[in-house]
């Protein structure tokens, strides 16, 4: 190449250089014509001049060459620059081509949303991207370490991918999520390698870890089927694309979280809307089994029934309050408690219904701390827990309830690995010997909705009850559970100085009756029906309304015979709070009792801040009604 660009460059320069020979055997001779003429002696040959014709001559032909010297290097650097100039424009093109293919794979990622799965396009891509012959994926399971499954191959033979697909990879090899370069992976890659790189003639690879928050969730696997160099530049870009990959994994993740919280947001909506009606319907099941009852002599067969759907009536209410605890609209009521009194009072109730092959083992600190907790969700959390555990030891077994102290601090070596600032808690643990729990399982108990228990037998809503709750009181929950080897939780609580709330008097089992006038405002018959007769039957005397609209107007015409007014929050015509809000304005001194299918709403706790003296839940019992109306009646107010 060198020799005909010579060539080419003699070929150019010959007309020149003879244009430059010829003037300078011109210049010559005129020197020595104008050296003759201006020389006396007869001899021709004797001319006085500086200098000889003949160097004269080599001083032209010199200047000649230099000219034609300074010509060819301009040339050649112009052609240089022209040289560099394409290739400059050729990496460019390049480098936006291979720019260009970076985001269309992260385009199809990020898109997708979906790694479980790597589409071939998007392996053909990166294989196109690195001028690879063989492209592979694997992505971590959930909760997994740095235990791969392969998700996507492109280039091997059939026969080895569906190999690869039924075979579970391990790589201890990165450990410390590093790249790794192999130039004979036949022989010296790892294990799970080795036969396919054989199979398929692979004699340099380049395994690409992929790392998300500092945790490996996958592998890049690009391969060669020809001796190739792979120079840093080159594996700095596959860990871009390992690094793309990542992303796309995280992005997945938070695109599931996002739906999990739609999903929890919908709930929420859901259940305060439906929460109203469904415990006006058991309400009115409540109110007539309750009044039967009342008329039932308890040595009759009949009572047994009446108690069961008094309990059925009760469950239904617990299970609507746990959908209103879990959409967090329900607001907790703290106090100071024991959680040893807690966890006592829920077993009293849970014992009759443990069976007698599961033997209760309690490990309670007698120095325990004090927590701020809502008693009534406390209960639920043991009560999910201790329910799950029974379901899990069908062929008997062990539960063991353990409390104690801790104190939290950062530089202790031995600290539980939470996310809890430092500080005292309080340490509740609940472990069972059943069937326990593998991986997969475990990663989403605290879903909602999801269950292993059969059709019917679970609603899904427990455990993630547990969690929000647990949360809510600033505190953590720990698991740990191996199939046969039963399940461990461990939920750390804040601990407090203050002193225990006082426990209110428990009020007689048997309402005292009374001659007041009472006015009831409820839109749904049966409840009022079965409410207007309970109260009657105790010697009130009773109006009842079907609205809020004929409440207020028997109201403006009996208010001075009326001593109470139970009206429920939600009625046609005109709500609870409006009906309170006019009465009010006939008669400052009001007495008011709200009733709501809500759980404690923010609209019956404003009416209780502004003058309503009690709150009466739904669904709720004769008693219970006799009970509070006789409270409000003697409190004076």
């Amino acid at each position: 190449m060198a020799q005909s660009t010579a060539i080419k460059l003699d070929v150019r320069e010959w007309s020149p250089r003879a244009r430059l020979y010829g003037m300078a055997l011109v210049i010559t001779l005129s020197y020595m014509l104008i050296g003759r003429l201006n020389n006396d002696s007869d001899s021709w040959v004797q001319v006085s001049l500086p200098l000889s014709s003949a160097s004269l001559l080599l001083v032209s032909l010199a200047a000649a060459e230099t000219y034609l010297h300074v010509q060819r290097t301009q040339r050649n650097h112009e052609e240089l620059e022209a040289t560099r100039s394409r290739e400059l424009e050729l990496s460019q093109r390049l480098a936006y081509q291979r720019q260009s293919t970076l985001n269309q794979i992260s385009r199809a990622l990020i898109d997708k949303l979906d790694v479980a799965q790597m589409s071939p396009e998007v392996l053909e891509k990166i294989a196109q991207l690195f001028e690879a012959d063989v492209v592979a994926a694997w992505i971590t399971e959930k909760n997994s370490q740095a235990h791969f499954v392969l998700k996507g191959a492109f280039g091997f033979t059939a026969h080895n991918v569906e190999q690869l697909e039924a075979i579970e990879w391990s790589f201890p090899a990165f450990e410390q999520a590093r790249q790794l370069i192999l130039n004979n992976p036949a022989q010296t890659g790892p294990a799970s390698l080795v036969g396919v790189c054989e199979r398929e003639h692979i004699v340099c690879a380049a395994l690409n870890p992929v790392v998300r928050r500092n945790e490996l969730v996958g592998l890049i696997g690009i391969f060669y089927r020809n001796p190739r160099d792979i120079s840093p530049s080159l594996a700095a870009e596959m860990l871009t694309v390992a690094n793309i990959i990542a992303s796309a994994v995280q992005a997945e993740e938070l695109y599931r979280d996002l739906v999990q919280v739609q999903k929890i947001e919908s709930i929420g909506a859901l259940t305060s809307g439906i929460a109203h009606d469904f415990n006006n319907v058991l309400a009115a099941i409540l109110a007539c089994a309750s009044y039967v009852k009342l008329q039932t002599d308890p040595a009759s067969p009949i009572y047994r029934y009446l108690e069961a759907t008094e309990a059925s009536a009760h469950r239904g209410a617990a299970l609507t309050k746990q959908l209103l605890a879990f959409a967090r609209r329900d607001i907790p009521h703290l106090a100071v408690v024991n959680a040893n009194d807690c966890i006592e009072q829920t077993l009293k109730m849970l014992e009759r219904s443990f069976d007698k092959s599961i033997l209760i083992q309690r490990q309670l600190a007698r120095n325990l701390h004090c927590i701020e907790v809502d008693p009534s969700q406390l209960e639920q959390v043991f009560l999910n827990i201790a329910v799950n555990a029974r379901d899990v030891m069908s062929e008997g077994g062990m539960f063991t309830i353990t409390t104690r102290n801790i104190h939290l601090e950062a530089t202790d070596p031995f600290r539980p690995a939470l996310s809890l600032p430092d500080g005292d808690y309080v340490v509740l643990r609940f472990r069972d010997t059943g069937s326990g729990m593998d991986t997969a399982t475990l990663s989403h108990i605290f879903e909602p909705f999801f269950t292993t228990k059969r059709p019917g037998k679970g609603t899904g809503l427990g455990l993630s009850l547990v969690l929000s709750i647990v949360k809510g009181f600033g505190g953590e929950i720990r698991v740990e559970s191996q199939p046969a080897m039963g399940t461990l939780f461990e939920i750390f609580l804040p601990a407090t100085k203050k002193a225990l709330t006082a426990v209110p008097a428990s009020p007689p089992a048997i309402a005292r009756g009374g001659k007041e006038c009472i006015l009831l405002a409820e839109d749904e018959e049966v409840i009022r029906e079965m409410a207007q007769i309970g109260l009657e039957s105790k010697g009130y005397k009773v109006f009842g309304a079907p609205d809020g609209a004929s409440a207020l107007s028997m109201y403006r015409e009996r208010q001075k015979d009326i001593d109470l007014v139970i009206a429920d929050m939600v009625m046609p015509r005109m709500s609870g709070s409006e009906l309170f809000a006019h009465m009010k304005d006939i008669n400052p001194a009001v007495r008011v009792i709200v009733s709501s299918g809500y759980s404690h709403d923010q609209e019956g706790q404003r009416m209780l801040r502004h003058g309503c003296l009690g709150y009466l839940q739904k669904p709720y019992n004769i008693e219970s009604l006799n009970h509070l109306v006789r409270s409000v009646l003697d409190s004076g107010l």
